[in-house]
């Protein structure tokens, strides 16, 4: 009997050893390595539907009319900008409600606007886009369709260059709005009677990003 106890207690003893030794000399591996993801954030506006028309100019007394631009040495509306309630502008960009981050908006004029038709000569004759002290296309924007702003508050707001992008607005949150009236002073003023027309862009990127160059 006493050697079956002593015979349990160095089983006991050794178990006890062999798991002090595993304890203090047990062998581990450590590796290191990253975590790492791609972020691209999705953008989303959507253009008012007179936005998504175009910029239609006509005379500066005329809301929501084309009319043929009778006084080439002052400002002229676009069609939009005084046709909503209390003389609110109907061009807007809105961001989506889906954008996780704020956005820039710009546009940029992709040429003058060239004769199609008309008194005047197809493709040839123009209209300049670009400001001097002559004239040109300029704009304003705010924050309410009814912004107390009826004409381009500075030079900063016209554009000074074909394919360049200039910013509507320099953050809008998801859900908002930012509101837009465009005016034109024929350059120049002794243009042929006719139709003239361009194309122009605009692009909405993130805050913290640039628009980069336009290409049309």
């Amino acid at each position: 009997m006493k050697d079956r106890i002593f015979l349990y207690l160095l089983v006991i003893i050794f178990v006890l050893f062999c798991l002090s030794i595993s304890k203090t000399f047990g062998q581990s591996q450590e590796y290191t390595s990253i975590m790492n993801a791609s972020i691209l954030q999705p953008i989303c506006v959507v253009l008012s539907s007179n936005y998504t028309t175009g910029v239609l100019f006509t005379n500066s007394t005329t809301k929501g009319v084309q009319y043929p631009i009778t006084n080439m040495t002052i400002l002229n509306n676009a069609t939009g900008n005084y046709v909503e309630a209390s003389d609110g502008t109907a061009y807007y960009v809105q961001a989506c409600s889906g954008n996780t981050i704020n956005i820039k908006v710009a546009h940029c004029a992709c040429d003058d606007m060239l004769c199609t038709g008309g008194g005047c000569v197809a493709g040839t004759d123009k209209l300049y886009v670009t400001n001097t002290s002559e004239g040109g296309i300029g704009w304003a924007n705010g924050t309410t369709a009814n912004f107390n702003i009826h004409g381009p508050p500075s030079n900063s707001y016209y554009f000074t260059n074909l394919d360049t992008y200039y910013n509507i607005s320099d953050s809008i949150a998801a859900g908002s709005k930012s509101y837009i009236r465009y005016w034109i002073d024929p350059r120049p003023n002794n243009a042929p009677s006719g139709n003239y027309e361009a194309q122009f862009k605009i692009i909405a990127f993130e805050v913290t990003s640039t628009h980069g160059s336009c290409s049309c």
